[in-house]
């Protein structure tokens, strides 16, 4: 699951694009005044991006795997839970703490907390990269790209 997300960065040329935002941003600090602002909304932008990259490249992973619950296990692990206690790891409860922090997120004091804590972020927190790759496994698209994968094959 770790090799197929990494692969899926360089199948989607992140490094490309990653490469040719930073130099944008260093250009934008050059001006002063209004640069500044415009290397501020671009370095926020770029957070944003990053984040979506990575659940891109999660979504390479489940499909290099096909096992929700093994990429899942591999975000627990990445949030903190050690090699050696892999079998006490609970899946589900990991998904359900991604149903609480949408719930307190819901409201608009919850979602401004939540903004304020993740827009600086390169990486979604691994909770809801969970809740995303358990979602994504249960929709249309990603069981489209399973048989056409099949059909090809």
């Amino acid at each position: 699951a770790v090799m197929a997300h990494e692969l899926g960065h360089l199948k989607c040329d992140h490094g490309v694009w990653l490469t040719f935002a930073n130099i944008l941003m260093l250009g934008a600090y050059w001006f002063t005044g209004l640069g500044g602002f415009i290397a501020q909304s671009l370095e926020e932008n770029l957070f944003h991006w990053f984040r979506e990259a990575e659940l891109t490249c999660d979504r390479a992973a489940l499909l290099v795997d096909q096992d929700p619950k093994v990429v899942i296990s591999v975000l627990m692990k990445l949030a903190g839970g050690c090699p050696s206690m892999a079998d006490q790891l609970n899946v589900d409860a990991f998904l359900e703490q991604a149903c609480s922090y949408d719930r307190a997120s819901s409201s608009p004091v919850g979602w401004y907390i939540k903004n304020a804590q993740t827009r600086q972020l390169s990486h979604p927190l691994p909770v809801l990269r969970a809740r995303e790759i358990d979602e994504w496994s249960k929709s249309q698209d990603y069981t489209s790209l399973l048989r056409r994968a099949i059909q090809m094959n």
